[in-house]
Formats: structure tokens, C-alpha cells, sequence
């Protein structure tokens, strides 16, 4: 027993009940026999000196063993490579037969296999128990994750490998990688790069045959298969011809004897566009500024940017052209560079403006763009970037905003900015240590005109320091490529827009997320929304749910295929449509390799101190299982005595025994 008081309170407590025994039984006027008087007296006495020690909140220490039984987890792979036939834990074909042991049966693999991953989900999910084994029922196939030899170093149980499947290699050719362009302009031609391996077929031929959606052969290669161990990659060139989403399967002949044909047909998708958006990129006089602008634009496909000098634009050689989609001026107007004709379709054309030393502010100021620079003294600032988290207009990623932070100063005219109340900041400028508050980069929208405004020179700066720190330039491109799609927008605006991915893999969850807005161009979700899917041999019709301010809809995962949607909603008295194509894409991973390892897996239970068995040795396994032994557990817990219930019956029967006492020789 523990008190927080010292030991001589126990005494105190004591007293208190010889005390009240005393008082009661023993001093005065005797109600009893001298016998009774005395028991009574005990009785009183230990009920009143236990009632006052639980007053000084005693604690008891007691010690608890607890037994665990071991646990067992079967784990059976499913993938493709291992068929039901060979599957063992499935329909009552095998158990471990022990009492002794807690058994859990579970699943792994499908379209593809990550044997590391389940045996690292397993000791998570297991942690802190009495894990006695693991079963893996598998052919040592894996083709996505680490390798699970790596994995099993780490873990603190054995792993007792069932070995399925085949060591021998497959009479099979079979249709291994395909490299291929996602997107592709009408008019040119893309490469598409094709891994063919094929085993114990030496002596045969075969054709390569690529077809288009329409069932159209685009492209034929005849191979020679001239050892048994054949791996060849063949390279076809593809004209982009109809614009859009388009089907193209790979299909290889199959050759008598082949152990399956499933893997000689692969299906990929490129998505066709019509033509490039056109960046104009006009200095103001060389810098190599323009160099790092037009590289960061065309790392989104989607763009071409044209780098030209302002001095050519004012002699007539370049003009304003009604495809070109956004304007990039640097340093510009500037002293030299007026670009009067230029300056007149800004209001038509949205446009990026780089402000630096060169820039004439006065003339800049003329435009009334939305941000104006009231200049203090000729000279120039070294600023660097803080990240908004407040700006509106689009997203940064943080990882991308964290990194900018890092980048050096750009060169910044001196001056005070006065901002349109549009003008939202995604960088403020700031000076040593202290944000100055002022707009570095930032973006407004006003009616139908879109404007970005880099207050500052010196970008290729950050596009080389980007790597430098970071081994890329992706955070410099993707802030490019952002601004560069804000502003590029035209007035065309959708007022009904639907989002997905033009690419899926059919283990993906498809979720389809929309967007309807109204005159404002405020997002809203009030009207219901319906979503019509159709694919090969999928037709139905679903209901967006409402999601924040838009709308969401959830799939799941879908088979692969070529699917077209139209969503459909209306608001007053207006219908508002969205069509639009994604694909979904098979993995055949399963299908590359059809040749046991197991020698992998030989090496997985040599690591965790397991062993390999065969189908037919399940027996054996079953009495190595059995020998696994509970795990006693033992623990020292501390309960409060006034919690414990054998104390308040004591005091009961304390108390009641002197009750009836007193009642039986008459005095209650």
C-alpha cells in the first residue's frame, strides 16, 4: 500500500478508531457483557480505522500477468501471375491447424504486386502485439515497390514463405513497355517506343501491328525471334492526325504454344491537341531574362513562346497577331522603346509585364494596367520573394512557395506602388529581413482584361539557382507556367466547368469534380448537376454531390477504356453543358513475368528466420506453426483502495455485523 502522506498518519487513523471504539464501547456506562463490549468495540475499531485511511487516498500495488496468444497472418497473393488454381489459402484447401495460435487470414496483389508493401503493412498494423508469423503464399513476383529482400532486414518476425508457381521459363512472348507522347499537336508526328520479350522461341517470327480507334493499322514491324531469351524495343514514328483523345493498341501475333496470349495486346491513349497557345516574349534589349521566361513557358506543352526584340517589333518585322494568346514585355515601354502601335492592344490582349531598371515608369504608369510605380530616385532595390498565403486567383503549391522564398533578390526600380483594389499580391517584396509590403508578383482581373505584374529583373536568377538548390528548375517553371495560364485566359470564360484527369490506370479512383458560376463569375452550387458516362461498355447516368462551392462525383475505379462525358445543369432558365474524354488505362504488369521467383523468396525467410515450403509440405509447415508459444506479459498496476470493491463490502459487513450484534441481545 502507498499513501502520499508520511507513515504516522497510518497512526493518526488508528487512533481515530480506538478513539471512537473507546468512547463508545469501553468509558461509561457499560450496555453489553464485558465480552460483548470488547466486540463490539473491535468491530467499530477497524471499520472507523479503515474508513480514515481511505481518507488519505491509499494506493495498491499489485502485479498482473497477462498471457498473449502468438498471432499468425496468412497472406495470400492474388495478383495475376499466381491463378486460383494454385492459390492455397482459398475455399478450405489449407489452415493452420493450432489452437494455440490467434490466425488471420488477409490478401495481397491484384493488377499488380508490392510484396514489400504488404509485409511493411502487416508489421504496422501488428505493432505492439505478440506477432508470432507471417505466411506468404506467392510466386516471389513483384513489380512495383522495393525489393522485399531489402524490407525483410527490417522486421522482427519470421516469415514462413509458401513457394507457388513455376520456376520454368514460359513458351510466351509478351508485350513488356510501351514509351509514348501523353499529348501530341495535329500535324506532327510523335515516337512511341515498344519492349517485346519473348522466351523459348527461338526460330519463330512474329508482327507488331499499331492501330488507331478506328480499328485503322498506322504502323507494322515484323520480328525475328533469334534467341530463347529475346528482348528487343522497337521505335515507330505516329502522325497526330484528328484532334482530341485517341485510342491506339499495340498487338503482337501469337505464335503456336504460347503460354497465354493476354500479354501480346497493350492499349495506350495520346491526347491530340489542335495547336499550341503563342507567347510573344519583347525585350526591351537583350537580357537573359527572355531566355529563362521561354524556356519555363514551353515546359507546359500546351505553349509555344517566340522571344523577339522590341527594337524588331517597332520596324515592322514582327506584328500583333489575333492567335497570339498573351504578351511578355520586359523592361518595357522603356527611353528607347515607346511601342506606340504595341501599347494599343494591350486592352485586348492580356499581358505579362516584367518591370525592370530599364522600364520607363512614367510611360508605365500611362498605361493605368492596375499597378502604378511612383518613382523615389533613380535607383534600384535587391528584393526577395514572400509568399501570400492569402492570394486568391490561382495556387502555388507550398513545397514551390517554400522554395521561391529561397531564391536570390531580383533588381527592383525603386519607388511606392499604388495597386489597383483588383491587384492581388502572390509574392510580396522583401528587403533584408522586412516585408516592405510591396507587390513582387502579382495577378489581377478586371472585366475581361488579365494582368500579372513581376516588380523586379533578374528571373534567370531564379531559374538557375532553382536547380542549383534543388537539382530542377520545376518550381521556377511551374510559377511561370501558372501565371502564364492565369493570364492567358480569354474573356471566353465557361460558365460551366467540369475537371478530370485525361489519364487514369484501373486501379485509380475516377473522381470528377465541377464548378458552375454565375454572372459575376462567383462559384456557386445551388441547381442540381447530372453527369452522363459513356465508354465501351459502360453507359450511365449519375448526380454530382455538392462539395464546398462546386460540385464532386465518385466513380470508383473503372475498366479500361475510352470514355466520354457530358454534364448537364440549369440555372435560371439556362442550360449549361460540359462535354469532355478521359482514358483509363490497363496495367499489365502482371502479365510482363510469368516465371516464379523463388529464390526471393528462399532469401525473405533466410533474413526473418523462417523457412520456404511447397504446396505439397503444408503439413510441415502447419507443425512448425504449432511450436509457437504465448507470450506472458507482465504488468505492476496501481489502484486507489477506495476503488476497490472488496473494501466498501468490508465496511459493510463491519458495520452490519455490530448492527446485528446490538440487535440481538436488545438493544435496537
Amino acid at each position: 500500500m502507498i499513501i502520499d502522506y508520511p507513515w504516522y498518519y497510518v497512526l493518526f487513523c488508528l487512533l481515530a478508531g480506538a478513539a471512537y471504539a473507546a468512547g463508545l464501547y469501553l468509558v461509561g456506562h457499560r450496555r453489553f457483557s464485558k465480552r460483548m463490549n470488547l466486540l463490539l468495540a473491535a468491530l467499530r475499531f477497524v471499520a472507523v480505522s479503515v474508513i480514515a485511511l481511505l481518507l488519505l487516498a491509499p494506493v495498491a500495488k499489485r502485479t498482473v500477468n497477462e498471457q498473449q496468444k502468438p498471432v499468425v497472418v496468412v497472406a495470400q497473393d492474388v495478383s495475376e501471375s499466381v491463378d486460383s488454381i494454385q492459390r492455397v489459402v482459398e475455399s478450405g484447401k489449407w489452415k493452420v491447424e493450432s489452437e494455440e495460435c490467434e490466425v488471420v487470414y488477409e490478401e495481397f496483389g491484384g493488377t499488380t504486386t508490392d510484396i514489400a508493401a504488404a509485409l511493411e503493412d502487416i508489421a504496422s498494423r501488428y505493432q505492439g502485439r505478440n506477432l508470432g508469423a507471417v505466411v506468404l503464399a506467392t510466386d516471389g513476383i513483384y513489380n512495383r515497390g522495393n525489393n522485399p529482400a531489402s524490407t525483410a532486414e527490417r522486421l522482427t518476425f519470421p516469415v514462413y514463405t509458401v513457394a507457388l508457381g513455376d520456376t520454368t521459363p514460359q513458351r510466351d512472348a509478351a508485350l513488356a513497355n510501351i514509351r509514348h507522347n501523353r499529348i501530341a499537336f495535329s500535324g506532327n508526328t510523335f515516337p512511341v517506343e515498344i519492349t517485346v520479350n519473348a522466351t523459348r522461341l527461338k526460330g519463330h517470327s512474329a508482327q507488331l501491328t499499331l492501330s488507331d480507334s478506328r480499328g485503322k493499322t498506322v504502323a507494322q514491324k515484323g520480328i525475328d525471334y533469334n534467341d530463347n531469351s529475346f528482348s528487343s524495343t522497337l521505335t515507330f514514328e505516329l502522325k497526330a492526325e484528328q484532334p482530341g483523345l485517341q485510342r491506339y493498341t499495340a498487338r503482337l501475333s501469337v505464335v503456336d504454344g504460347e503460354r497465354t496470349a493476354t500479354n501480346n495486346v497493350l492499349t495506350f491513349y495520346t491526347d491530340i491537341l489542335d495547336s499550341r497557345r503563342k507567347v510573344a516574349i519583347i525585350g526591351n534589349a537583350p537580357h537573359p531574362d527572355l531566355a529563362a521566361l521561354k524556356q519555363a513557358v514551353e515546359s507546359n506543352p500546351n505553349y509555344e513562346a517566340e522571344v523577339l526584340l522590341a527594337e524588331g517589333v517597332e520596324s515592322g518585322k514582327w506584328k500583333v497577331e489575333n492567335d497570339v494568346s498573351l504578351l511578355v514585355l520586359h523592361n518595357l515601354p522603356s527611353a528607347t522603346h515607346q511601342l506606340s502601335t504595341l501599347i494599343s492592344h494591350l486592352s485586348s490582349i492580356n499581358s505579362i509585364y516584367i518591370i525592370g531598371t530599364q522600364t520607363d515608369l512614367p510611360r508605365f504608369n500611362a498605361l493605368h494596367a492596375g499597378l502604378e510605380i511612383v518613382a523615389k530616385a533613380k535607383k534600384s532595390n535587391e528584393v526577395t520573394a514572400l509568399f501570400n498565403d492569402r492570394f486568391s486567383l490561382f495556387s502555388l503549391d507550398g513545397a514551390d512557395a517554400a522554395a521561391l522564398e529561397e531564391l536570390p533578390p531580383l533588381s527592383a526600380p525603386f519607388g511606392e506602388a499604388k495597386t489597383s483594389t483588383s491587384l492581388q499580391s502572390l509574392f510580396t517584396a522583401r528587403l533584408g529581413n522586412i516585408n516592405t509590403g510591396q507587390p513582387l508578383v502579382a495577378a489581377q482581373v478586371q472585366g475581361a482584361k488579365r494582368s500579372v505584374f513581376v516588380w523586379g529583373e533578374g528571373l534567370w536568377r531564379w531559374r538557375l539557382n532553382d536547380f542549383l538548390n534543388n537539382k530542377t528548375h520545376d518550381h521556377f517553371d511551374r510559377l511561370v507556367s501558372q501565371l502564364v495560364n492565369f493570364a492567358a485566359i480569354t474573356d471566353s470564360r465557361e460558365r460551366f466547368i467540369v475537371e478530370t484527369e485525361r489519364h487514369y490506370s484501373d486501379n485509380d479512383e475516377v473522381v470528377v469534380r465541377a464548378q458552375l458560376y454565375n454572372e459575376s463569375y462567383e462559384p456557386f452550387n445551388s441547381p442540381d448537376a447530372k453527369f452522363t458516362l459513356k465508354g465501351d461498355s459502360i453507359k450511365g447516368d449519375y448526380n454530382f454531390s455538392r462539395e464546398g462551392d462546386g460540385y464532386s462525383l465518385s466513380l470508383g475505379t473503372l475498366p479500361e477504356g475510352l470514355y466520354r462525358y457530358t454534364a448537364t445543369t440549369t440555372y435560371d432558365g439556362k442550360n449549361y453543358t460540359a462535354e469532355g474524354a478521359f482514358a483509363v488505362e490497363a496495367l499489365h504488369l502482371e502479365q510482363a513475368n510469368l516465371t516464379a521467383d523463388h529464390s526471393l523468396l528462399a532469401t525473405l525467410s533466410s533474413i526473418t528466420g523462417g523457412e520456404m515450403y511447397y504446396p505439397d509440405q503444408l503439413s510441415a509447415l502447419n507443425s512448425q506453426l504449432s511450436t509457437l508459444k504465448p507470450v506472458i506479459y507482465t504488468h505492476t498496476r496501481f489502484s486507489e483502495l477506495l476503488n476497490l470493491p472488496w473494501v466498501l463490502i468490508l465496511i459493510i459487513i463491519l458495520l452490519g455485523a455490530e448492527w446485528v450484534l446490538r440487535k440481538y441481545h436488545g438493544e435496537i
